[in-house]
């Protein structure tokens, strides 16, 4: 209470403070003509700039379309906005263009236009002149609708775009016979082979030697693979605000109060007054409304829904009270309303649509008489000995559920259409009929019924008091001042705090391990102020503490030799062991000298293609088949260097493919295979034509 106190103390100059901060920014910015016109962009990319507000709008849209977290959605946006603006230069430059007629093509074959009835005309067919009308309209009475479209009319444009781009490579795309021919022989073309594999792990790690210069050499020689990008460390010790154990006893007592009469003093009358107990009530919405903090609601539940003090609940009488109990973050006071015996039933269904009838799709063209007359046949089929009614209902079913065997789940009174509902509450488990509703025709079977209640409970959320709050701000406090003081660790360890640490946080982060999204630390982390071993604490977002020290900085560039050693070294183990034999053996290597002095079996494998490139017996090993095809029979390789171990083989038989009238199939599958792998990789190609500035950090 005492460091609050102190705080509410400077309030007003701190007020006063923020004011002066405030005004003199304005004044600035008036002066010297800084504003939104001044602003840097948050993105140039090649020859186009990316203002914040355009950048801001598209970011929002994300974040209500799809419920992402800010940062989250400013990182997707980046990456639409990139390709898409990298894209538009490259449209310009190819001389791509996407006129209207394009667009309105595209709009008139789209499901979502083509089906809204907003945009049909009375045969139910896609009318531009609608669709037209209804974009001005919007124009001219909401503007909010009308922004809207325009992001969408611009994702259209980009994606028209994209697909002519993507046209293009296509038709660049050919192969010819011999291409094909090759495939075949890759697919059809078999070896058997006698081999040995020595394993790296046999060879003795001590006889091989690597230094900093052989990892410094492979990270330049594969710069490309060792390449990151900015990142920061930091530790840190978290200070939880949880309610203590005398936070929960206060709670529990305030509602064992509700559970007798209480006398209060009315100020009005000037006398007392006996307010009646939870059980008491002849008004429990308003009694909720009163003393719990989550409203009442008049859903009914089944023992799964309750939770763990289920099966108690539901031996209460009507009007009966149980409780206070802790169920989760709350302590719950329950009073029994009502109980439905069998109020939840599970069902499963097989719909006969017919032509006209409600959500039929076009494919349905049975008439309402032939739809009545089907269902009876398919109701026989059901109450057949051994039928299985799940695999008749993905035979015969028009419904949604057709796929799932027509399991609707679980369902409550009134959540079907009434016939539906009424069938399926009047009957018992295990009874099968027909039933009509503006869907068609349905056969039903019911599964399973539970009973469920109607339980109004006064709920009080588990939270610190003000004392655990003002307890826990304390001990964070003077632990930042204690790590400021005599180091991070020292103070840590003097407290008995566990540090956790968090590696390669990036720029755009939000998330942070073992913190959840904490976009405030990771900035902190990268400003330009914060020094390494920097101590700070911050408010977590969901109540309490963390002090953090920034451990570490990595600039943007090629790995250390010390940060990528436990990449590289593995690799050159291999290299090395592989030297390490061609050394020794020279062109002396052989099966029977292989295997006697690494006390390995002689193995075989059997038609063995390149294309799959696997041995029995050793996995897959692309590069070990590849050089058993470059051999004669009965001659013997090399030692070669596979992925699991070092090789000698030799080829025992060599069976060649049939060949074909014609290679065309194989060559328009080379086509089609490699069209499938550029497809995701024409955005990163695209992007990497431009130059791009990203200016994200000032702004999120």
């Amino acid at each position: 209470m005492a460091i609050l106190g102190k705080i509410r103390e400077k309030s007003i100059v701190l007020i006063l403070v923020i004011g002066m901060a405030l005004f003199a920014f304005v004044i600035s910015g008036v002066f010297d003509g800084a504003g939104a016109m001044s602003q840097e962009p948050v993105a140039i990319i090649g020859d186009e700039k990316v203002n914040i507000e355009q950048y801001s709008r598209r970011v929002d849209a994300v974040e209500r379309n799809t419920g992402m977290t800010n940062v989250r959605a400013v990182n997707t946006v980046w990456d639409q906005i990139v390709t898409e603006y990298s894209f538009n230069q490259l449209q310009e430059e190819l001389g791509l263009d996407v006129g209207r007629s394009h667009v309105e093509n595209f709009i008139a074959n789209a499901p979502g236009f083509r089906q809204d009835s907003r945009f049909q005309n009375a045969l139910g067919e896609f009318d531009v002149v609608a669709f037209t009308d209804f974009i001005n309209d919007s124009k001219r009475n909401n503007p909010e609708m009308y922004r809207q479209w325009q992001l969408q009319e611009e994702s259209i444009q980009s994606s028209i775009s994209k697909q002519l781009y993507t046209t293009m490579i296509r038709a660049g795309i050919y192969h010819t016979a011999f291409d094909g021919k090759a495939a075949h022989a890759l697919e059809n073309d078999k070896i058997s082979i006698s081999y040995v594999k020595v394993p790296y792990s046999s060879i003795p790690d001590s006889l091989v030697t690597i230094t900093n210069r052989d990892i410094k050499k492979y990270i330049n020689t594969h710069s490309a693979d060792f390449e990151v990008e900015e990142s920061r460390a930091i530790r840190f010790v978290v200070f939880n605000e949880n309610a203590s154990v005398e936070d929960n006893l206060a709670i529990e007592n305030e509602l064992k109060k509700l559970l007798e009469p209480q006398v209060i003093f009315n100020e009005v009358s000037r006398s007392e007054e006996t307010l009646a107990s939870f059980s008491q009530t002849d008004n429990v919405q308003e009694f909720i409304a009163e003393y719990s903090e989550v409203p009442y609601t008049d859903t009914y539940q089944t023992k799964a829904q309750l939770g763990t003090y289920a099966n108690t609940l539901f031996e209460l009488k009507e009007g009966e009270v149980f409780g206070p109990y802790k169920d989760g973050s709350q302590f719950k006071l329950s009073r029994m309303m009502d109980i439905d015996r069998g109020g939840s039933v599970k069902a499963r269904h097989i719909l006969l649509a017919y032509a006209g009838s409600q959500s039929a799709s076009g494919d349905v063209t049975r008439t309402k008489a032939a739809a009545r007359q089907e269902a009876y046949r398919v109701l026989r089929l059901v109450r057949a000995k051994g039928a299985d009614f799940a695999e008749l209902a993905r035979t015969y079913s028009d419904g949604p559920s057709k796929n799932r065997g027509g399991d609707l789940g679980f369902f409550r009174r009134g959540d079907m259409v009434e016939a539906f509902n009424d069938y399926a509450f009047a009957n018992p488990i295990g009874a099968t009929g027909v039933v009509e509703t503006d869907f068609g025709f349905h056969i039903i079977e019911i599964q399973e019924k539970e009973d469920v209640v109607l339980v109004a409970s006064v709920v009080k959320k588990i939270v610190p008091s003000e004392a655990t709050s003002n307890e826990v701000f304390r001990t964070a406090t003077e632990f930042e001042i204690e790590s400021k003081k005599n180091g991070f660790i020292t103070a840590a360890e003097s407290s008995g705090f566990d540090p956790r640490t968090a590696a390669n946080l990036s720029l755009m982060e939000e998330s942070i391990p073992g913190l959840g999204a904490q976009r405030t630390i990771v900035k902190w982390a990268f400003e330009d102020e914060t020094k390494l071993n920097d101590i700070k604490r911050f408010d977590l977002l969901g109540g309490g503490y963390v002090v953090a020290e920034l451990t570490e900085t990595t600039a943007a560039g090629t790995l250390s030799v010390e940060d990528a050693q436990n990449r590289v070294q593995p690799i050159l183990l291999h290299d090395k062991k592989h030297e390490l034999l061609v050394s020794n053996y020279g062109d002396n290597a052989s099966l029977k000298n292989l295997s006697e002095d690494y006390g390995q079996t002689i193995s075989t494998s059997s038609a063995i293609n390149a294309a799959a490139g696997s041995i029995a017996g050793a996995g897959t090993e692309p590069f070990v088949v590849g050089s058993g095809f470059s051999l004669q029979m009965n001659e013997t390789s090399g030692l070669i260097k596979g992925k699991q171990g070092v090789f000698v083989l030799e080829v025992d038989l060599f069976e060649e493919a049939t060949p074909l009238r014609s290679y065309e199939g194989y060559s328009s599958l080379l086509s089609e295979e490699v069209i499938n792998r550029l497809r995701p990789l024409i955005d990163e190609v695209i992007r990497d034509q431009y130059e791009v500035v990203d200016n994200r950090f000032d702004y999120f």
